[in-house]
């Protein structure tokens, strides 16, 4: 083989595993925003029900209350994407090793949907109240 194409081939694997790299790095960077905003919500809804003493007990409280569930929702779905990128980086690492790499669609369905039913969650919260 020539030095040439021995050149060619290693920088070839050397994006693909920097890439491997930036997507895993993206993945964490959106579960930490999840995580955030999840605790934000719930901390943020928490103090306001501490804050509402005398207030009716069925208006805002009960949406409060279901906000905190909702946080609480965003931390979860957080927490089980850092662990999905562990895993999907390292089965792409060994795809990538292997020359057998093929992307996950299903998995990214599934976080996708999970991620529209909390925004669409979020959505019908901010009308209802």
């Amino acid at each position: 083989m020539a030095d040439d194409e021995r050149a060619k081939r290693t920088e070839a694997y050397a994006r693909e595993h920097l890439a491997n790299e930036r997507t895993h790095l993206a993945y964490v960077r959106t579960a930490i925003a999840l995580l955030s905003f999840g605790i934000t919500l719930n901390r943020f809804s928490l103090y306001f029900l501490e804050a509402e003493t005398g207030a009716a007990q069925d208006g805002p409280r009960s949406v409060l209350r279901e906000v905190v569930g909702l946080g609480a929702g965003m931390v979860l779905l957080g927490m089980a994407m850092i662990a999905w990128a562990a895993v999907r980086y390292l089965r792409a690492y060994s795809d990538i090793e292997r020359g057998a790499y093929r992307p996950d669609r299903t998995a990214i369905l599934v976080f996708t949907a999970a991620l529209f039913v909390i925004g669409a969650a979020s959505i019908a919260w901010l009308f209802a109240s």
